[in-house]
């Protein structure tokens, strides 16, 4: 498969933040999810000193790729997906680094009024009454031909498993000549059958995807929605020439045997983020533990 669609992950769990950004060039330069983010709290710790650096330096990535992009995409409006504008100390940064992003830029964003929870709708209205010169479009259910490039974004979709409290979100496919690309967020697994029927439907050349989040079995994901998410990604990695994985699934040290059972399973290879630009996995958050008290020489 020859690959014209020019795509770079920015910031993902591979990399040591929690984040799917990712650059696309076609005949537009486009910046899909310019979020990147820490997980406050895990094994009882705030991030390691290590994380803050990973953050600070994917922070940098996606401003210098914001430079270059005239399209600006928001799945859904959790911070690890967008960059809003208020000052935080883990989640985001400050107004100048978001103005960057955004102002003057072709937004295509989720819906922030239908098929969205009390959070989100809060966020995505800040957010818009900060933006200047920026041409907003809705993009829930549309496609939008914009030069030679077709970005068609999905109806709303469960994050995660149906009738999820985290709300919805909106998957991404570009299309490009005879190539596509597909940018599927937070779908968890996928867990909910439907969204696996559309990204089949869809047929992408390339997708990235969001794992299931095996660090939350036992809490707020049943082994039921694993096993469901497994045979979904079975399913789509035998119809998808390239699959990528990552995002929640890395926040666990077990994601390594979770891929290896979806290749043994499908006879078919399924990378990381990382991994399209020739590194390997740089696990952070799974090994916040370690980092407190590495183990001893």
């Amino acid at each position: 498969m020859v690959i014209q669609v020019k795509i770079i992950p920015l910031a993902f769990e591979s990399f040591g933040v929690r984040s799917m950004a990712t650059y696309v060039e076609t005949d537009q330069k486009i910046l899909i999810d310019p979020g990147t983010s820490l997980g406050p709290k895990r094994f009882g710790f705030p991030p390691w000193k290590t994380e803050l650096e990973a953050l600070y330096h994917t922070r940098a990535q996606i401003q210098e790729h914001a430079g270059k992009a005239d399209i600006v995409t928001i799945s859904h409006y959790h911070h690890d997906h967008f960059t809003p504008f208020q000052v935080g100390k883990y989640l985001d940064s400050n107004p100048q680094y978001a103005a960057q992003i955004y102002h003057d830029k072709q937004l295509f964003i989720k819906d922030p009024t239908n098929k969205i929870n009390q959070n989100q709708k809060k966020r995505a209205r800040s957010l818009l009454k900060n933006l200047v010169n920026s041409k907003i479009s809705y993009a829930d259910g549309r496609s939008f031909q914009v030069g030679e490039t077709l970005l068609k974004f999905s109806d709303p979709l469960p994050h995660g498993p149906e009738g999820s409290r985290l709300g919805y979100l909106v998957t991404l496919t570009i299309s490009w000549g005879d190539e596509t690309f597909m940018h599927a967020s937070d779908v968890q697994g996928p867990i909910f059958k439907g969204t696996r029927d559309y990204i089949v439907q869809e047929r992408p050349d390339t997708l990235i995807i969001s794992g299931p989040p095996i660090y939350l079995v036992g809490f707020a994901l049943e082994d039921k929605d694993l096993d469901m998410a497994r045979e979904n990604l079975i399913k789509i990695v035998e119809e998808v020439p390239r699959v990528v994985v990552d995002h929640h699934l890395l926040r666990d040290l077990r994601y390594a045997q979770f891929l290896e059972s979806l290749r043994k399973q499908s006879g078919r290879d399924v990378l990381v983020a990382s991994e399209l630009i020739g590194k390997e996995p740089y696990l952070l958050e799974a090994r916040r533990k370690e980092l407190y008290f590495p183990p001893k020489k």
